[in-house]
């Protein structure tokens, strides 16, 4: 544990205030006892150096409260002063915190041990020594409690301290959250729309080189119709207004007229009860559908895709199958993986699975989340 300048100050104050008592109280008397004027000046120098001591190293700080354990209690018996440093000295030995409780109990003993040889050499009766012995018990008890205070203190600030470490992970964890949701609903949307738009300007670009002009416009009627349709689905992405109020079943139905826009095929069949439905999940999966839809646009284009959303027990599954394409799509080999990879997320976050391979001469997509209804749902 480290202290400040500022927390020390008072303490490094009331040190020298200390010194200053000791010495007027008896400083003159024990020095006219021969010899025994020694251990007093020890124990004030020791005052001293414990005074201007720094925290780091310990060193100086132990040896001038062994000089002062030492001097006070020899000196005990001739000067009150001695006994206020024996004393001091077993308040610190036992309140530092960066020292074990042996050096508190070693210090008490030798201030201790040293007003007994006092009070022999001084003559004095054993009353004297039980005092110091009461009071050197009582401020060590004293300094345990300061000791557990202070280390009270340092755990409540290494307390504060992870909480605001774990609240600043927990921060940056929700924003990563949130940055992937976005970057997999924009490019479920873009793959989507784009990828509309690409068969759909090409077939019009066919039709024109054909001279059917009339065909040609139909279909740039539909890419528009599609482009516009792609604008407003990330506009509610980058709002973030995708998950109020969706309904699941007119989101299933959009995708396939989007779909037939762009020239598929596709034929949606619900048996599921969608209102009350948890909109993340109608979210997720509508998602997944759509990612479905363009892979199925850019793997098999031509082939009739079928979307099947059924309830099975507590959960919801979702098909989407077509049969697999003769021929590659001009997209086919536009994407990167992350559609499906997004998809299994997006759905692993509801604690759904996703399965999608080959069965048969079909490519299928099988979707299985929970049914999770909203809090306001009606029973």
């Amino acid at each position: 544990m480290t202290e400040s300048p500022l927390a020390t100050f008072p303490s490094r104050l009331l040190r020298l205030v200390g010194l200053v008592a000791v010495v007027a109280a008896g400083g003159g008397t024990v020095l006219q006892h021969g010899w025994w004027a020694v251990p007093a000046v020890m124990s004030w120098l020791g005052w001293a150096v414990w005074i201007v001591a720094p925290e780091r190293p310990r060193w100086p700080t132990l040896t001038a409260l062994f000089a002062m354990a030492i001097g006070g209690g020899l000196t005990t018996a001739w000067s009150a002063g001695s006994a206020i440093t024996a004393l001091a000295v077993v308040f610190a030995g036992f309140a530092l915190l960066n020292e074990p409780v042996a050096v508190g109990v070693v210090l008490a003993a030798l201030a201790i041990f040293g007003a007994g040889i006092s009070d022999l050499a001084a003559g004095d009766e054993p009353r004297s020594l039980l005092a110091v012995v009461s009071g050197a018990l009582v401020m060590g008890l004293m300094g345990w409690t300061r000791r557990q205070s202070r280390i009270s203190a340092e755990q409540n600030r290494l307390l504060v301290e992870q909480n605001r470490i774990i609240r600043a992970e927990r921060d940056r964890a929700a924003a990563l959250t949130e940055r992937g949701r976005i970057a997999r609903d924009m490019h479920d949307v873009l793959a989507h729309t784009l990828g509309g738009l690409v068969l759909q300007l090409d077939a019009a670009d066919a039709l024109l080189e054909a001279g059917e002009v009339d065909r040609a416009a139909e279909r740039v009627k539909a890419s528009h119709r599609l482009a516009v349709s792609g604008l407003a689905d990330a506009r509610r992405v980058v709002g973030a207004l995708r998950a109020e109020g969706v309904d699941l079943g007119a989101e299933l139905h959009r995708l396939a007229d989007d779909h037939r826009g762009s020239g598929g095929r596709v034929e949606v069949g619900v048996d599921a009860e969608l209102r009350g439905l948890d909109e993340q999940t109608a979210v997720a999966l509508s998602r997944a559908v759509q990612e479905a839809l363009t892979n199925a646009r850019k793997h098999a284009p031509g082939q009739p895709v079928s979307i099947d959303l059924r309830t099975t027990g507590a959960n919801i599954a979702v098909t989407v199958s077509n049969p697999l394409g003769s021929r590659i799509g001009a997209l086919a080999r536009s994407g990167s993986g992350a559609g499906l990879l997004g998809m299994t997320e997006r759905i692993a976050a509801l604690g759904g699975s996703v399965a999608a391979g080959r069965e048969e001469d079909r490519w299928v997509v099988r979707i299985l989340v929970p049914a999770t209804q909203r809090a306001d749902a009606p029973e």
